[in-house]
C-alpha cells in the first residue's frame, strides 16, 4: 500500500481535530471524520472512472473541500496537484490560459474547480482535461448510499508511484514540475519528524501557507496528518494577506505549538507586533522559517518583538528546503534557536571565502599584503540553516569543474537522497538546476558549509558583479528595507547598465512604498545600501504597493522586475 494511504488509514481512527478557518466561519472536524469523507469522495471519483495512476488537479480556495478532495484522490490511487492562485500582478485571462496549458502538459486526468473559479469551468472544458465542479463531486460523495461507499475499491499503490505532481515557484526560471513519490514523502516526513522532536514533538500545528506550495502541502497538511494525535488549524492565505496579524492572533487563541512561514512573514510580524495587544505565544515550541533567504536581522527583530508576548527565542528554527527535495533539506537543531555566521564581507565578495570575524586576527588572509589588513572589516551576517535531515546529503561544488570544495568556500549547492524527487519531464528542467552525477541535484542556490551546517549566500542567477565583487541582492534588499516606509518583503535588487553598452553594470533597487516622498526614500535607501555594502545604487525605483511581480508562493521575481523597469 502506498505511504499516503497508510497515513490516511491511521488518521481515520484519530480523535484529534482539524479546524478550518474561513473569514468569520469556523469548521472543526476530527481526522477520522475528514478521512471518512475522503473515502466517500474516492468512491465517487471511482464511479466517474478515475483509475489508479491517474492525476487530479484541484483549483479552489475552499479549504475544507480542497483537503477532502485531495484525501479522496489519494485514496483512489491518483496523484494530486494543487493549482497555484494567480499572483497579485497577473492578468486573470493570462493566468487561466497559462494554467490550461500547464495542466495539459502535465497530463492531468481530472481537474476539480471550486470557489471562486467556477465561472472558468467552460473555458477549461475547451481543452483536453476533464473538468468537474468540486462542490458537485463533494455533494455526490455526501449523498452516496452506504452500499456505494462500501463498494470503494482500495487501489494498488506502490511506494514508487506518484503522490504529488508539485509545481515549483519559478523565481529564476519558468515554473517546473517535480514528481514526488510516496517513497519521497515517507522519507522526508520521517526526517522532519525526527528533526522536530520525534514522538514528543509539537502536537498542535497552525498553518496559513498555500497548499500549492511544498511547505504548505507537506509541512502544513501531510506532516500533521502523519504525526498521530496532532491537532491542525488551517486558514486561508488570502485571509493572512488581508490581515497579516491574524496568523499570530490565531496562534495565540488556539494555543498552537508549531507554525511555519517564510522570512518575509516574520519580518512583517516584527513590525506589527509592537502595535498589537498582548498575545500569548508561550505555547510555541517550533516556529519554522524557510521558503526564501533568511536574514539574521529579521530573526533578531522578530525575537525582540515577540518576546514581550511570551515567545521563546529557542523555538525559532531557520531551515532550507525546496520542492525538488519534497520539502526539507536542512534544519537547525530543534530548540537551539537561530544562529548566524559573521564573516568578513569583502573577502566573501571578492574571494568567495567565508572568514569568520572572530578568526580574522589569526588567519593568513588577515595578514595578506593588501589593503585588506589595513582596514576595519565590514561584517556580513548569514543565517546558519542546520545540517541535512536524515536520508539527505548536501555538498558544495565548484561551478566549472563540479568538484567538491572545502568548508567555508562559496559554491553551488547540490543535494541527493531519499527525498529528492524526479523531474516530471526532462523538458521542464532548466539548465540552472538539474541532475548531475551520481544522483546529485544542483539546486540553483549558492552557499557554503560550516562543520556540516549549510549557509546560503544567494541564487546563482541573481548575483550582481560590480568591480569584481559578488553583490548578493538579498543584502541590498535588506538594507533597503531598513528604511522606514519601505514595505517588508517588497524590494528587489538587480544589475543595470547605462546607455553606454561598454560600461560596467551598476546596481538598481526597486521598492514598494505608500509614502509619496519619493526623493527622501531614494536618498535614505542610497545611504543605507552605501553604509551596509560600500556601494551606491545607480538607480532607485519607488513603486506603488503591488507593483513588484512575485511567484505564486510570494517570492519576488528579480529578473522579471528588471525587465519591466529597464525595457
Amino acid at each position: 500500500m502506498g505511504y499516503l494511504l497508510e497515513v490516511i488509514d491511521r488518521a481515520a481512527v484519530d480523535s484529534k481535530t482539524v479546524t478550518f478557518l474561513a473569514g468569520e466561519s469556523t469548521e472543526r472536524v476530527t481526522w477520522a471524520q475528514l478521512c471518512e469523507e475522503g473515502r466517500a469522495v474516492a468512491a465517487a471519483l471511482q464511479t466517474r472512472g478515475l483509475q489508479p495512476g491517474g492525476s487530479v488537479a484541484i483549483m479552489s480556495l475552499a479549504l475544507r473541500q480542497s483537503v477532502t478532495a485531495a484525501i479522496g484522490s489519494w485514496l483512489s490511487g491518483a496523484s494530486v496537484t494543487f493549482v497555484p492562485t494567480p499572483a497579485r500582478t497577473m492578468n486573470l485571462e493570462t493566468y487561466l490560459a497559462i494554467t490550461r496549458t500547464r495542466l495539459e502538459r502535465l497530463g492531468i486526468s481530472l481537474l476539480l474547480i471550486g470557489s471562486p473559479w467556477e465561472e472558468a469551468i467552460s473555458s477549461f472544458r475547451q481543452g483536453r482535461v476533464t473538468v468537474e465542479r468540486l462542490e458537485q463531486v463533494i455533494h455526490e460523495a455526501y449523498v452516496l448510499s452506504p452500499q456505494q461507499v462500501d463498494n470503494y475499491e482500495v487501489p494498488v499503490v506502490r511506494l514508487e508511484d506518484t503522490a504529488v505532481l508539485q509545481l515549483t515557484s519559478g523565481t529564476t526560471s519558468r515554473p517546473r514540475a517535480v514528481r514526488v513519490s510516496h517513497a519521497n514523502l515517507a522519507a522526508n516526513i520521517a526526517a522532519i519528524m525526527s528533526a522536530t522532536g520525534g514522538e514528543t514533538g509539537p502536537r498542535r500545528m497552525l498553518s496559513w501557507l498555500p497548499l500549492f506550495h511544498d511547505m504548505g502541502l507537506v509541512g502544513g497538511l501531510m506532516l500533521p496528518m502523519a504525526r498521530s494525535n496532532c491537532d491542525l488549524v488551517l486558514f486561508s492565505p488570502q485571509d493572512y494577506l488581508a490581515r497579516p496579524m491574524t496568523w499570530l492572533q490565531h496562534v495565540s487563541f488556539y494555543k498552537a505549538t508549531s507554525t511555519a512561514a517564510p522570512a518575509s512573514a516574520y519580518a512583517l510580524a516584527a513590525r506589527l507586533l509592537p502595535r498589537t495587544p498582548r498575545l500569548d505565544l508561550s505555547t510555541v515550541r517550533l516556529a519554522l522559517c524557510g521558503g526564501d533567504m533568511i536574514a539574521p536581522e529579521v530573526m533578531d527583530s522578530f525575537i525582540a518583538a515577540a518576546k514581550p508576548h511570551g515567545f521563546d527565542p529557542c523555538a525559532l528554527t531557520p531551515a532550507y528546503g525546496l520542492a525538488e527535495a519534497t520539502l526539507a533539506v536542512t534544519m537547525s537543531p530543534f530548540g537551539r534557536g537561530p544562529r548566524s555566521d559573521d564573516v568578513d564581507a569583502e573577502i566573501l565578495e571578492q574571494r568567495g571565502r567565508a572568514v569568520p570575524i572572530k578568526d580574522m586576527a589569526v588567519t593568513q588572509e588577515s595578514r595578506a599584503t593588501s589593503y585588506l589588513d589595513m582596514r576595519c572589516p565590514r561584517v556580513h551576517r548569514l543565517s546558519m540553516l542546520g545540517r541535512p535531515v536524515d536520508g539527505t546529503d548536501v555538498r558544495i561544488v565548484d561551478e566549472s569543474t563540479g568538484s567538491v570544495i572545502a568548508d567555508r568556500t562559496v559554491g553551488h549547492v547540490e543535494v541527493r537522497g531519499l527525498s529528492v524527487a524526479e523531474p516530471f519531464r526532462a523538458d521542464v528542467v532548466d539548465q540552472a538546476a538539474g541532475r548531475t552525477t551520481a544522483g546529485w541535484f544542483r539546486t540553483g542556490d549558492i552557499g557554503y558549509l560550516v562543520e556540516g551546517e549549510l549557509v546560503l549566500t544567494g541564487r546563482a542567477k541573481d548575483i550582481i558583479i560590480l568591480g569584481g565583487r559578488n553583490i548578493y541582492p538579498d543584502d541590498v534588499e535588506q538594507a533597503a528595507e531598513d528604511v522606514a516606509d519601505v514595505r517588508s518583503g517588497n524590494s528587489v535588487a538587480f544589475a543595470i547598465r547605462s546607455s553606454d553598452r561598454h560600461a560596467e553594470e551598476g546596481l538598481a533597487v526597486a521598492v514598494e512604498s505608500r509614502s509619496t516622498d519619493h526623493d527622501r526614500l531614494r536618498a535614505e535607501i542610497t545611504a543605507s545600501v552605501q553604509a551596509r555594502l560600500g556601494v551606491s545604487p545607480r538607480a532607485v525605483f519607488v513603486l506603488e504597493p503591488g507593483s513588484i511581480p512575485k511567484t505564486s508562493s510570494g517570492k519576488v521575481q528579480r529578473q522579471l522586475t528588471a525587465r519591466r523597469l529597464t525595457s
